[in-house]
C-alpha cells in the first residue's frame, strides 16, 4: 500500500476516558510506529480529568493526530465515531489505557498487501503478565492460518477473541458491510463485533505476532464482573450480549450458522457462575437463556450441541422453565471437559 496524504495506510481509533495516567504512554507508542503512513484518531468521550489537556498537547505536535469530543456515550460510540471519519486502508482499535509494539502497523500493512485479506487477528502479551489467567494467555496467542471463508473454529477453538483490538479491517470491508460496534452493551462490547467480522469477512488472516501490550487493569469492567458480588449482573450482561449477536445476525441472514457451536458456547460463558448463583436468581437467568436459545432455534435447541456432556447441561437449562435450574457438580465439571478439554477443566476445578 502506497503512502498517501488522502488516504494513510492504517487508521488508529484510541477511545479515551478517564485514562490520564495512561494516556501518554498510549500515544507515545502510536508516534513511534515503524510505519509512518498513519493516523491516530483520538476520540474523547467526554473525559472529566486531564485526558482533554493531554490529547491537545499531543495533536499540537504531530499532525497525524486527530482529535474528536463528545459527550460521554461509551466505548462503543466513541469507536463508532472514529469509525466514520477513518480515511486509512486499514482500520484498527488501541484503547488509551494500553500499548502496541513499534512494528503494529508495519505488520499489519504487511499482511494486508500480501493477501489480500479482510480481517486480521494477531496476538498480544498482558501487562502485567502473571495477572493473566493461563486461558487468557492462550487467547492471546493464536497460531498462523488463513480462512478464505467463514469457518466456525474462529469464534469458538482458534485463539481468535475476544478483543476488538486485535482485529483488524480494511476499510473497504469496513464499508462493504457496514461494520458498527453495538451501542446497547456495557460489558464485552467486543465479542458482538468479532461475531460479526468473522462471519462476513471473505478471508481472514490470523498471525502469531504479538503486537499488542494488553494491561490488566483491577477497574475495569471485565475485572469489576468477575467478583462474587457482581455475578449475576456478569451472567444479565452476557444475556444481553447474547441478544446482541442474535439481533444481528438475523439482520445479516446469519442465524443458520453453527448452531450447535453456538448453544455450547452460550453455556460456556453462563454455567459457571449459573451454579454459583443463589437459587432464585439462578431460575431466572436460567429461563433467560432457555427463552432466548428456544426464540432462535426452536423448542429443541437444546439437543443442538454434538457431544453428550453439553446436551445435558443445555437439557438442565432447557428443563429451569418447568422446575427450575439445577445441575450436579459432576455434570458442570462434564460439560467443560467436552467444551473446553479435559486440561483446563482439571486448572479450573482442582
Amino acid at each position: 500500500m502506497s503512502s498517501s496524504a488522502l488516504a494513510p495506510a492504517v487508521s488508529l481509533i484510541v477511545p479515551v476516558y478517564k485514562s490520564e495516567a495512561t494516556l501518554g504512554a498510549c500515544l507515545d507508542s502510536l508516534l513511534v510506529q515503524t510505519e509512518a503512513d498513519i493516523e491516530i484518531i483520538c476520540v474523547n468521550d467526554g473525559s472529566p480529568d486531564n485526558c482533554a489537556n493531554i490529547l491537545e498537547s499531543y495533536a499540537s505536535r504531530d499532525a497525524r493526530i486527530c482529535v474528536i469530543t463528545q459527550q460521554n456515550q461509551g466505548l462503543s460510540a466513541a469507536r463508532n465515531a472514529g469509525m466514520d471519519v477513518a480515511r486509512g486502508r486499514i482500520v484498527d482499535f488501541v484503547d488509551s489505557d494500553d500499548t502496541v509494539s513499534p512494528d503494529l502497523c508495519r505488520r499489519l500493512v504487511e499482511v494486508f498487501d500480501a493477501t489480500d485479506a479482510d480481517a486480521v487477528t494477531f496476538g498480544a502479551v498482558c501487562e502485567p503478565e502473571d495477572r493473566a489467567s493461563k486461558r487468557i494467555r492462550q487467547l492471546l496467542s493464536p497460531s498462523a492460518a488463513t480462512f478464505d471463508t467463514f469457518d466456525a473454529v474462529l469464534l469458538f477453538s482458534a485463539n481468535a477473541q475476544p478483543y476488538a483490538w486485535r482485529t483488524a479491517i480494511s476499510r473497504t470491508f469496513m464499508e462493504r458491510e457496514k461494520i458498527r460496534f453495538s451501542t446497547c452493551l456495557r460489558f464485552a462490547e467486543d465479542v458482538p463485533y468479532q461475531f460479526t467480522v468473522y462471519p462476513l469477512s471473505k478471508k481472514t488472516v490470523l498471525i502469531p505476532d504479538k503486537l499488542y501490550r494488553y494491561r490488566m487493569t483491577d477497574g475495569s469492567l471485565t475485572h469489576v464482573y468477575n467478583t462474587e458480588a457482581s455475578r449475576v449482573q456478569k451472567v444479565e450482561q452476557h444475556l444481553l450480549m447474547f441478544e446482541v449477536i442474535f439481533d444481528e445476525w438475523r439482520k445479516r441472514g446469519l442465524l443458520g450458522l453453527c448452531p450447535g457451536e453456538m448453544v455450547a458456547w452460550c453455556l460456556d460463558l453462563t454455567l459457571f457462575d449459573l451454579v454459583r448463583l443463589p437459587s432464585a436468581e439462578a431460575d431466572t437467568c436460567a429461563l433467560h437463556l432457555s427463552r432466548l436459545l428456544r426464540d432462535i432455534y426452536g423448542g429443541k435447541w437444546y439437543t443442538l450441541p454434538p457431544k453428550g456432556a453439553q446436551r445435558r447441561a443445555a437439557l438442565a437449562v432447557a428443563q429451569s422453565a418447568g422446575s427450575g435450574f439445577e445441575m450436579r457438580k459432576r455434570d458442570l465439571i462434564a460439560f467443560f471437559a467436552a467444551t473446553r478439554g479435559v486440561k483446563t477443566c482439571v486448572e479450573r476445578f482442582i
